[in-house]
């Protein structure tokens, strides 16, 4: 009888957890966590937007781990894996450096959309500027209907550990908004 009491309040105690981790989980483990080697300078950069246009407008576009011609007018040239499947893995040239990301995390539903990919080391030559290295980054892109489907919120959250902090929170601050103008412009989508 004993044993019998103890099973069934195991069985309540885990059916409790399993509910609160259905109710309390909806927002899923982001591993975006970098460590900057002691040379390197950690910095992060967080965007966030809101535009009267529905998610799927923006979902149309960005969707794709593989295809980001979206993103700052970027191209990929090799991809491996599968899109949009955690382990993928894209690369391409962009301001003079070439680029290596593996998609760390994706998760799309009807109402959002969330992905996050770590990049490795790569040099980019800017224009009247010394070479800006980064030693990694870590970003993830959330998009979230809001106002009742009429609206989308969109943050960036980039983590890097870079060798110059400012003009990296420079670059990736203007890749966000370069890319959001386009896109934005393209759906006539107001703030």
């Amino acid at each position: 009888m004993f044993s019998t009491l103890i099973l069934q309040s195991l069985h309540v105690a885990l059916l409790g957890l399993t509910f609160a981790t259905r109710v309390h989980g909806s927002m899923n483990y982001v591993p975006n966590d970098i460590v900057c080697p002691e040379d390197s300078h950690a910095g992060f950069v967080h965007n966030t937007y809101t535009y009267i246009a529905p998610l799927e407008a923006f979902t149309n576009i960005t969707k794709s781990f593989f295809d980001i011609k979206w993103y700052a007018d970027t191209n990929v040239t090799n991809t491996t894996g599968t899109d949009n499947v955690p382990g993928a893995t894209r690369s391409g040239l962009s301001g003079g450096g070439v680029f290596n990301e593996t998609l760390m995390m994706y998760s799309m539903h009807h109402d959002s959309l969330v992905y996050t990919f770590h990049g490795q080391a790569v040099t980019y030559s800017l224009p009247n500027q010394n070479p800006l290295h980064f030693d990694g980054y870590a970003e993830t892109m959330r998009l979230k209907s809001i106002c009742n489907g009429q609206a989308t919120y969109i943050d960036f959250i980039t983590y890097l550990c870079s060798n110059e902090s400012t003009a990296a929170y420079d670059v990736w601050y203007t890749a966000h908004m370069f890319a959001l103008q386009e896109v934005t412009a393209g759906l006539g989508a107001k703030i």
